[in-house]
């Protein structure tokens, strides 16, 4: 039989996309409606949701249904998962809450209802999957960002990232007494901004890695071990590169300052970096990390990549430390192995203590404005320097305190 599509009543669906209704749309103006959809006595939709949605866009004003009588709500709910959780289209997040909310009404009805039993239902023959989906729909709700995951088990990497977050978080705010004095030298801020707050002269040198501005941050949080997605645009790079003038203006007279960078961006940040006063070398710092993974989306026409770069730039007539002179602008250090990130992005700590090696002695300060995962201040803690850093992110905050506090030497 035939309903009014302006009588049908559309509740809370488990699947979003509908995918390609155009196309199903023409199908329908060709061969007509093959299947009709699924109504309960109050012409509420049960199963069909596409095909009513084409209807609409073929412009029809009734639909073919057949109706099913008496049903409770998790049947209703488990016929909508018989129809569409197979489907290629239907997403992992969709899925998940389908399992998770008959699992639900499941239970409603039933005390004695087990997952292995939603399970059956769900056509995956693993409690396994049924416990995930229930968690993984709870952390949705608290991580939204999570929903944009391209898979469950990406989903769940993220998750685990974002709990580890939460938990450094929790881990330094509830034991001042340990991590106040750090606390304190790595303020939490946009990096732009406190710059402009501080005083001429304060450091004797800056190491620092910024974002590269080349939009690495589509890669999202919980890829790598990274507990926070960050913003690397080229607006956002251009604004860093802004600070130019203030890097200058807040080192001392004869001071050093150390800018890891992309190679897309070097030559016009050579510039930049001039203008504001450095004298500029023109060979860069060079950090081989070859030993470990070195890519190429070409492999077909180019090398992979397997160092970063990094200006050397000079305020005043300053000099390297005795340990310093003479040393080649190569440095070869292992990467931090991905199992072992905290971050994303995250130099080795030597790689940090041999630049400040070279160019600081002990006593005297290192800033970092970018500190991410803290490796710059650790090592200027184990190194005996004094340190100062701004994050603008309060997971990552909490990440470089905790790495510092483990660097720093007992008394």
């Amino acid at each position: 039989m035939k309903v009014l599509i302006a009588d049908i009543k559309i509740g809370n669906r488990l699947r979003v996309a509908s995918g390609n209704i155009g196309e199903l749309a023409e199908s329908f103006k060709k061969f007509g409606q093959l299947q009709p959809i699924v109504l309960t006595s109050e012409n509420e939709l049960v199963a069909g949701f596409r095909r009513l949605s084409a209807a609409k866009v073929a412009g029809w004003t009734d639909i073919e249904v057949v109706y099913r009588e008496q049903m409770t709500k998790a049947e209703q709910r488990e016929i909508e998962l018989e129809e569409n959780i197979r489907r290629l289209d239907m997403t992992w997040l969709e899925k998940a809450n389908a399992i998770a909310e008959i699992d639900r009404l499941k239970r409603e009805q039933n005390p004695n209802w087990s997952r292995d039993m939603t399970a059956a239902v769900a056509g995956t023959n693993r409690a396994a999957d049924v416990s995930d989906a229930v968690k993984i729909t709870k952390l949705v709700e608290l991580f939204p960002e999570l929903k944009d995951a391209k898979s469950l088990a990406q989903a769940q990497s993220w998750a685990l990232a974002k709990v580890a977050s939460v938990v450094r978080v929790k881990e330094v705010k509830d034991n001042p007494a340990e991590f106040a004095e750090i606390e304190e030298k790595i303020l939490l801020g946009d990096s732009v901004k406190v710059i402009k707050s501080l005083p001429a002269g304060l450091f004797r040198a800056i190491i620092t890695d910024p974002p590269f501005g080349i939009s690495y941050d589509k890669r999202k949080a919980g890829t790598e071990q990274s507990i926070t997605s960050y913003e690397d645009s080229q607006e956002s790079y251009d604004r860093i590169l802004g600070m130019a003038s203030d890097f200058y203006r807040v080192i001392k007279d004869d001071g050093w300052l150390t800018f890891f960078l992309g190679p897309t961006h070097y030559e016009r940040a050579k510039g930049i970096f001039r203008a504001a006063g450095f004298t500029v070398d023109e060979m860069p710092v060079v950090w081989d990390r070859s030993d470990g993974h070195c890519y190429t989306a070409r492999p077909d026409r180019y090398y992979a990549r397997g160092y970063d770069l990094a200006l050397h730039c000079l305020k005043g007539n300053p000099e390297m430390s005795l340990y310093g002179r003479g040393k080649h602008n190569v440095l070869r250090f292992e990467p931090v192995p991905g199992d072992e990130r905290e971050l994303l992005v995250e130099r080795p700590v030597e790689l940090y203590q041999e630049i400040i090696k070279r160019l600081t002695v002990e006593g005297e300060t290192i800033a970092d404005f970018f500190v991410g995962s803290g490796s710059v201040l650790a090592a200027a803690a184990l190194l005996k320097r004094n340190y100062f850093g701004v994050e603008l992110d309060t997971a990552r905050r909490a990440a470089a305190i905790k790495k510092v506090r483990a660097y720093t030497p007992d008394e």
